[in-house]
């Protein structure tokens, strides 16, 4: 989600060739990226209607003008992973006592989009904001002078948010700028080096581009909200008369990858075996695949599934899920 500024704006754009990447940026979030912590969105590039991340791919929405940094679930949230600091400076405006409550069913947020916030100041006209922090965890005040990697806050989900995650934005002179270009767009957006990055060599390594990512994967009796981030993938429980479904969401997909879904019984024999296309794909692909329960119900007992995505002979990943059904 695109944060709302919490300080005014310059009107007049700055040209980018003027600008000089004196800004040394580190993973504004305490978590290992790719495991604990995914980046969902990045800077749209595109000045249209259409978009376009840094890469030349789609992992970003219409005017998106920051990076988000997500947790996969309410639960990793709830467990605290800390926000930090990416470069040293001053602590210019906060704000915190916004709810954690997905942005469908708040609705109206009153100018608050940014949710609980933290904006600092780096000097020579550099900013960095921190927007949709967890409530009550901001830890830092307007005026305090902040050492990079120190710890401001939590990730969480307020104010124009969907999914618990942090919405990292970089400003110079009051205008956004993509922190994987720097200060002007790449001539290539195929190409590997970054010179004008603003992230230290270790962040740009540990933020590397991954344009297909597994979000979520799990085993119910049917296949969750858009969103899941109820759940976490973790061995779950269902009755022995209820479907048996296997689901992954996928950040990233394209169409024409295949998906192999398998679930087997407590016997260890096949109950679903089935390859998929994916037929959209996007920013989010929720894909699912099972079987209706047997007319006696199923056994109860341990069931595993298996979830691999493919694009050509390469398996991208795979996710292992097990799921206990319990005699009625």
């Amino acid at each position: 989600m695109a944060a709302l500024l919490l300080l005014a704006m310059g009107d007049a754009p700055i040209p980018a060739a003027s600008l000089a990447p004196s800004l040394h940026l580190g993973v504004p979030v305490r978590c290992q990226i790719g495991e604990a912590c995914l980046v969902q969105k990045l800077f749209d590039l595109d000045p249209g209607p259409g978009r376009s991340d840094y890469r030349c791919g789609t992992l970003t929405t219409d005017g998106h003008d920051g990076i988000d940094l997500r947790v996969r679930t309410l639960a990793d949230m709830r467990s605290g992973v800390a926000v930090i600091a990416a470069s040293p400076g001053r602590v210019l405006r906060t704000r915190d006592g916004e709810p954690d409550i997905s942005v469908r069913e708040r609705g109206n947020l009153d100018g608050r989009d940014a949710g609980n916030s933290v904006i600092i100041d780096h000097g020579n006209g550099w900013q960095t904001q921190y927007s949709h922090l967890r409530n009550g965890s901001v830890a830092v005040r307007p005026g305090d002078q902040v050492r990079g990697g120190q710890s401001i806050g939590l990730i969480g989900m307020s104010g124009n948010a969907e999914f618990p995650h942090l919405h990292f934005t970089v400003r110079h002179n009051g205008q956004a700028i993509d922190p994987f270009i720097g200060t002007r767009g790449p001539a290539n957006c195929k190409a590997s080096s970054r010179q004008t990055t603003l992230w230290t060599p270790d962040a740009e390594h540990a933020l590397r581009y991954q344009p297909t990512m597994l979000l979520a994967a799990g085993i119910g009796r049917s296949a969750p909200r858009d969103t899941v981030v109820d759940h976490d993938g973790a061995d779950g429980s269902t009755g022995t008369t209820d479907p048996l479904l296997l689901w992954a969401q996928i950040i990233g997909a394209v169409p024409g990858d295949m998906q192999r879904f398998q679930i087997r019984g407590p016997d260890s024999k096949l109950i679903v075996d089935n390859a998929q296309p994916v037929s959209c794909g996007g920013l989010y692909w929720l894909g699912y695949s099972g079987h209706r329960p047997p007319p006696n119900g199923w056994p109860a007992g341990i069931y595993s599934g298996r979830y691999q995505y493919v694009r050509g002979k390469l398996v991208l990943f795979e996710r292992d899920i097990r799921a206990r059904i319990r005699s009625n």
